[in-house]
């Protein structure tokens, strides 16, 4: 049985986690330095042979049956992800190529325990564990760092989200980092756009007095990303001065942590809140969490994203302490930082019956 048989391809199992935003962000939008943590929750995909392409995506079930099924449908939003991925791959390099066949179907089943539009980035887990199987699949061998950047690609041209890099480099590589997005401001996506330089931390650093406050509102990262950024194209000088100091904000928080100065620490997340509030605000629910927080002892709170989606991240002597506080306050749910691995690809090969 050739390989372009339905029923000689692998099964293919992907996961990856979601992260949370330490200090620096939303400056990997504009070329600055993030220093991010992965956390314990994790997207799952599997991708197998089948006659038919399908998708399953958090219970959002459908066979695609004519070219039409591959665009976006309202009633059935969850499966754009997936979507996006094959509408992307199948008039790739990739297919020109000869690496990728646009007739061979698969069957993509995913989920999730990410909080979904929470600022963790639930989203780009998820469509990542979908491209990295995919390509498995075919057998398309892919680094990294090409992983995230084309990641970042389908996200920007098929599914039209303002985004960064943070989330999709966190994601392929995993742990405890400070990615540098020199000379990425611009997005370029040629042969001379540079990639991101990953710095693991995790092994000089032993402790991560974090907690991740999440609200339960959901919200889009993207639409929220897009007028701050026309702004700051146009030359808008506060956008432009204030994403330039966030993303110093970066490389200082770096230097902070891994001297564990985290009283000085928490005044740079407390400046990157404040950049933030000024230039776009941060929400109503998001700047309350922030306030029950310090008030509770925190040495700094912002974001872990960038939208208006309902996570912050607090630092405190006693995070767990902290979590309670901010349950009683209304909080949904409490999430931590552990540096845990990236991307994982898992391929079973034997005859399925």
């Amino acid at each position: 049985m050739s390989r372009s048989q339905h029923g000689s391809r692998p099964i293919v199992h992907v996961t990856a986690p979601g992260r949370g935003g330490i200090i620096g962000n939303p400056s990997d939008i504009y070329g600055g330095t993030v220093v991010s943590c992965t956390i314990p929750e994790r997207a799952a995909v599997t991708i197998s042979p089948s006659p038919h392409f399908i998708l399953d995506i958090y219970g959002h079930f459908q066979v695609i049956e004519s070219e039409d099924d591959w665009q976006y449908d309202p009633q059935l939003h969850f499966l754009d992800v997936g979507k996006a991925v094959w509408r992307y791959l199948r008039n790739s390099q990739y297919a020109r190529d000869g690496l990728i066949d646009p007739t061979t179907p698969f069957h993509v089943r995913a989920g999730s325990n990410i909080p979904l539009k929470a600022g963790c980035a639930g989203s780009t887990a998820m469509l990542m564990c979908i491209l990295a199987g995919v390509l498995r699949y075919f057998d398309v061998p892919i680094c990294r760092h090409e992983l995230a950047e084309l990641a970042h690609c389908i996200e920007r041209h098929e599914l039209g989200v303002h985004c960064g890099y943070q989330d999709q480099y966190m994601i392929a590589f995993g742990g405890l980092n400070c990615i540098e997005l020199r000379d990425k401001e611009n997005h370029d996506e040629g042969r001379e756009a540079v990639y991101a330089t990953v710095e693991p931390l995790a092994s000089e650093v032993d402790e991560l007095p974090f907690i991740l406050i999440n609200s339960g509102i959901q919200r889009s990262s993207g639409a929220f990303h897009a007028t701050p950024r026309k702004q700051w194209e146009e030359g808008d000088p506060r956008r432009v001065a204030g994403f330039e100091r966030i993303g110093e904000l970066g490389r200082l928080g770096k230097k902070a942590l891994l001297l564990r100065d985290w009283e000085w620490l928490g005044e740079l997340m407390d400046e990157n809140y404040q950049i933030m509030s000024d230039l776009v605000g941060c929400g109503e629910v998001n700047d309350y969490l922030i306030s029950v927080a310090k008030r509770n002892g925190a040495l700094g709170a912002k974001l872990s994203g960038a939208g208006r989606g309902g996570t912050i991240i607090a630092l405190h002597p006693d995070p767990a302490w902290l979590g309670q506080r901010m349950l009683q306050a209304g909080a949904e749910r409490l999430i931590s930082l552990r540096p845990s691995p990236g991307l994982t690809i898992e391929v079973d090969t034997a005859p399925q019956h």
